[in-house]
């Protein structure tokens, strides 16, 4: 029987791609000897987002992660490898060989995947896209109180991860499956069988309801809790002077 094929998820982030990485996981990917936890388990292979930060860094963009404007630099993110030292990354991709088929998950990816890229065997590793309806990802992190951060500043945000990740499959005539969060629990069992299709697993309703805890068939937030947020963030913005501006002040170093 062949092997299956690695599995790299590409998201903007706050796009429900933790729960797809938590759910996919139980078809027999490998997530890491540890993952990154923060509220919750984000299914993230914790060596790899070390990784990925140390990328960004050397690429001089000094954030914890890639919700900046203007974003991280592909050029020079592609240009790291000539400044990084390559050894830790190839020890990282040696181990996670050693236990195939496994699974990456990083928002920062969007990105840094045009550094992996030249050590990812890309003819034996599938891709999704991950994305999230606008109106619940900006209602989310708003009345969620991650961050004081405009709508427009959010559409910009993932548009701009959006855009690098279809651009990394074009150039390199790779398909992808796209999915979206609101499709997901709003009709599982069509999605699920989707992801059954592309990545030839048999996953199910109750590996979904197993990492999901949210109500299924409805959106997460409705059109009162976008109202909510908005007079959350007039008041951020207006009241507090608490909204943020791009380019933030606040860096890695």
């Amino acid at each position: 029987m062949p092997m299956k094929s690695n599995l790299i998820i590409l998201t903007g982030g706050i796009s429900g791609s933790s729960v797809l990485a938590g759910l996919i996981s139980k078809a027999g990917y490998w997530l890491g000897d540890n993952t990154k936890k923060v509220a919750y388990d984000t299914f993230e292979n914790s060596r790899l987002v070390d990784l990925n930060n140390d990328i960004l860094k050397a690429s001089d963009f000094h954030w914890r992660d890639i919700g900046e404007i203007p974003p991280p630099s592909i050029s020079n993110i592609s240009a790291c490898i000539e400044n990084l030292e390559l050894s830790p990354f190839k020890q990282f991709i040696d181990q996670c060989n050693r236990h195939r088929p496994w699974l990456w998950k990083d928002p920062r990816l969007s990105y840094t995947i045009y550094f992996w890229e030249k050590f990812v065997d890309l003819d034996n590793t599938k891709f999704i896209l991950m994305l999230r309806d606008l109106k619940q990802t900006w209602t989310g992190t708003i009345l969620r109180g991650k961050e004081p951060i405009s709508y427009k500043d959010v559409a910009t945000i993932q548009n701009n991860a959006k855009n690098a990740a279809i651009n990394f499959f074009e150039m390199n005539h790779l398909e992808y499956l796209p999915l979206n969060f609101e499709e997901l629990i709003l009709a599982p069992d069509a999605v699920i069988k989707k992801i059954n299709n592309y990545l030839d697993a048999n996953l199910n309703l109750d590996d979904f309801i197993s990492i999901y805890k949210g109500p299924l068939f409805k959106k997460r937030w409705n059109l009162m809790h976008f109202y909510k947020a908005h007079f959350k963030f007039f008041v951020l913005k207006y009241i507090f002077k608490d909204a943020i501006t791009y380019p933030r002040s606040k860096s890695l170093k």
